[in-house]
């Protein structure tokens, strides 16, 4: 078994784990001292004011918690994460993403968004069935994260790793695979849409 698997092997054991503790294991107040080396990207608040970096307020737990194990081991790669997290016990993993969800989300940007691009970008999102997981209000569920709200150069972004393998996909490859779909001018236009879903 090579390393690359083992890793992520591990990875998937330990996320395993976390998903599986009692609820009564998340203490967020515990978390929110923890998180204080956070906010220098993240924002105080869990809102990021660079629109490349993601905005973690009333984010999934679970989809934190994943994450957090796969910077942790280095299954996925970001210089400053991997040494943040690996710094991690399984605890203030929990601790965190209780957290960070318990936030109240980012407000969408002020004025309307481009009406061809939005409507593009609902269509796209319909007929790639990005809904499928993340709900219809892409609010997200369980360990799939809530896209609805994030700024655009961010899901750009992320959807253009998830199509070049850069970055892995909870659990099963299902984002990987969805993102080799998408064109330049799909994610473009998904990317419009999603910052303000409505």
């Amino acid at each position: 078994m090579g390393s690359h698997m083992r890793r992520t092997l591990s990875a998937l054991a330990a996320a395993a784990c976390l998903a599986a503790s009692p609820a009564a294991a998340r203490d967020v107040e515990a978390g929110r001292a923890r998180a204080e080396p956070c906010m220098a990207c993240h924002g105080a608040e869990g809102i990021a004011a660079d629109p490349t970096v993601p905005s973690l307020a009333g984010q999934r737990e679970r989809y934190l918690q994943w994450q957090l194990v796969f910077f942790r081991s280095g299954r996925r790669s970001n210089q400053v994460m991997n040494a943040l997290a690996a710094e991690l016990s399984d605890e203030e993993l929990r601790n965190l993403g209780a957290y960070f969800a318990s936030l109240p989300r980012a407000q969408p940007p002020p004025g309307p968004p481009d009406p061809d691009r939005h409507a593009a970008g609902k269509q796209a999102a319909a007929r790639h069935r990005c809904s499928n997981c993340h709900m219809d209000n892409y609010a997200g569920s369980q360990a799939a994260p809530a896209i609805a709200g994030q700024t655009r150069a961010y899901t750009a972004k992320a959807l253009r790793d998830y199509r070049a393998d850069a970055r892995p996909s909870v659990g099963v490859a299902a984002m990987n695979e969805a993102a080799r779909g998408l064109s330049d001018a799909d994610i473009a236009a998904i990317a419009v849409f999603l910052e303000r879903p409505e």
